[in-house]
């Protein structure tokens, strides 16, 4: 649990902070904040607007909670960026609150982030028999054609599990408001020279129903390739973020890999 100063017991003071943009998940989002907090690692959750106890139950279960109107996870995102920052942290980790990315795996991200990658993405591993083939096709495109934008290859563009430098978040030209912006990330960091690297993760299916939405958010997802390649500027370079250190006490991740790595999620 953190102190009064904001600094935890088991982390460098402000290395890390955990940041959940949130909208309506009063059910789901507890677990997910006790999770990191067991890790020691510090929580923000960015309430969208949500109409429900989002703000409430984040709050008793342990986080700190900044509360906005609704204005589309791509916001909250950056709303998030830009707290991280101002208090002194050096980066960030993002992931959903709907509890279907496994809190328990941050290490793995964290192991990237230390081994030098600038943007760290959390490749969900999907049963292809939960997906429709309609899906399964756009997850395929997708991966496609973020490759070619991003010039390496990225194979899950809009997983939310990521870590990275708020500040390079920042400083990247993004401009979606939604589920977009978390392609922009990916092509821009790329193309700024960023080294972008994808490890596994799992899925975990419950209840939850994708706030993806399949005719709008597919088409913001190519309006959002394209833009990216209109806002990128030859050569341009983010200045190197500063060195990313964390203990090594953190929880490990048990190898192999678990067997529920059926499939990637661009297949």
């Amino acid at each position: 649990m953190p102190v009064a100063d904001g600094s935890h017991p088991h982390l460098p003071s402000r290395a890390l902070l955990a940041v959940i943009p949130a909208y309506n998940e009063a059910e789901r989002i507890a677990p997910v904040i006790r999770d990191l907090l067991a890790q020691g690692l510090p929580v923000l959750v960015i309430d969208d607007g949500s109409r429900d106890t989002t703000a409430e139950v984040a709050r008793k279960a342990g986080a700190d909670v900044l509360r906005r109107a609704n204005g589309g996870k791509g916001t909250a995102i950056i709303a998030g960026c830009r707290r991280a920052v101002e208090l002194g942290y050096q980066r960030v980790l993002l992931l959903d609150g709907d509890g279907q990315h496994d809190a328990t795996e941050a290490p793995r991200l964290i192991a990237a982030a230390k081994r030098g990658a600038d943007l760290v993405i959390g490749m969900r591993m999907l049963d292809l028999g939960h997906q429709p083939l309609y899906r399964r096709c756009i997850n395929r495109l997708s991966s496609i054609l973020v490759t070619l934008a991003a010039g390496q290859r990225i194979r899950d563009s809009q997983s939310g599990f990521r870590m990275c430098d708020p500040r390079l978040l920042l400083s990247l030209p993004l401009a979606g408001h939604k589920y977009d912006l978390e392609t922009e990330m990916c092509i821009l960091a790329a193309r700024a020279g960023r080294r972008v690297v994808e490890v596994p993760i799992r899925v975990i299916y419950n209840d939850k129903v994708s706030g993806v939405h399949p005719l709008y958010d597919t088409l913001r997802f190519f309006r959002a390739v394209a833009m990216s390649l209109t806002r990128c500027r030859c050569g341009h370079r983010v200045a190197p973020s500063p060195p990313f250190a964390l203990p090594v006490a953190l929880p490990r991740v048990s190898e192999p890999e678990p067997a529920y790595a059926l499939a990637s999620a661009a297949g």
